[in-house]
């Protein structure tokens, strides 16, 4: 406990009094390359043994995390936050060595699966990854061959307002049909909460279904269709009732727009290709590595000599008792 209340003093000190960088000023005198090596910006003491820590050390640190943090700690103040952290980091790890925990049997382990899973990484990068190569006649090719795949359904739009009571709802389809606007009546009644959740109660947007295919939601399958099979401008001339789940709603839309089922380009579909057939070609050359290993390797397997799992035998039926009786 000395030991650290000793350190801990002296990372406070430093942090607070030795804490200096160097920063250069529009002056030509003042362009002067510096040596952030010799610039020691924290010191302690461990075990009677002197560590010191450099600007160089600090600027290498910070340029090691994401590059999103890496901004977070751009300026004095910055490395100067940064700076605690990378020394309570480096003091946990001096205590945990020296309680012996780099020794401990599972930790070695850890660390050379690790290890392991890293050399693996790095060989199959180099292996794989750095083997393959993707043209845009691969991506063409691929795209010609599976157009089917890239096919957006027909979709359509309307405008809804969904309720929960028949007769309010009748009440509001005389108004519509009387003349009152039905994307206006969508507006209020949602700003007054008298919708129910269903299609088009968008808070952003009320009444609005946005485009949607036959398979959007199945529950809605009555409404989806009804709406598939209206011309664009017709209107629900009486109140359309559906059931969802033990729930009974009461419909009024609109039919505003229709898309008709298209073929996706090449170029809106580019991304999504070259993902596909980079996984392909990683697939097909790991297959390929593999075969090359073992080839190199002369590899047997000896499959047959697999013992046959034993299934326990049912407790009913040990010592001869039948489990009808």
């Amino acid at each position: 406990m000395k030991k650290l209340l000793i350190v801990a003093t002296l990372v406070v000190a430093t942090c607070l009094l030795t804490w200096s960088l160097v920063q250069s000023d529009n002056h030509e005198a003042a362009k002067v390359e510096i040596d952030k090596k010799s610039i020691i910006i924290a010191e302690y003491k461990w075990n009677g043994e002197l560590h010191q820590i450099s600007l160089a050390e600090l600027e290498a640190a910070i340029a090691e995390l994401p590059t999103y943090r890496q901004q977070n700690y751009a300026s004095k103040k910055g490395k100067a936050e940064y700076l605690e952290t990378y020394i309570d980091q480096k003091l946990k790890l001096l205590q945990a060595t020296d309680e012996g925990f780099d020794k401990l049997e599972d930790f070695l382990k850890k660390m050379e699966d690790y290890s392991y899973q890293l050399m693996v990484e790095k060989l199959t990068e180099m292996e794989v990854d750095e083997k393959i190569a993707i043209t845009d006649g691969d991506l063409i090719a691929y795209y010609e061959e599976n157009k089917g795949d890239y096919i957006e359904e027909e979709k359509v739009r309307a405008i809804c307002i969904t309720l929960d009571d028949e007769d309010f709802a009748n009440e509001t389809l005389d108004k519509i049909l009387a003349g009152k606007d039905i994307k206006e009546m969508a507006k209020e009644l949602t700003e007054a909460n008298k919708v129910a959740n269903g299609p088009g109660t968008s808070q952003q947007d009320p009444g609005n279904t946005l485009f949607f295919g036959k398979s959007a939601a199945p529950n809605w399958s009555e409404f989806i269709d009804e709406v598939f099979e209206m011309k664009v401008n017709e209107m629900t001339e009486t109140v359309f009732e559906t059931d969802v789940g033990e729930d009974t709603f009461y419909l009024i839309f609109r039919k505003e727009e229709e898309k008709p089922e298209r073929q996706r380009e090449f170029d809106e579909v580019k991304s999504d290709i070259n993902r596909k057939v980079e996984r392909e070609k990683k697939r097909a050359r790991i297959l390929e590595w593999v075969e090359e290993i073992s080839n190199a390797g002369k590899l047997k397997t000896y499959p047959e000599n697999i013992p046959q799992t034993l299934l326990p035998e049912p407790e009913n039926t040990k010592n001869g008792k039948d489990s009808d009786n």
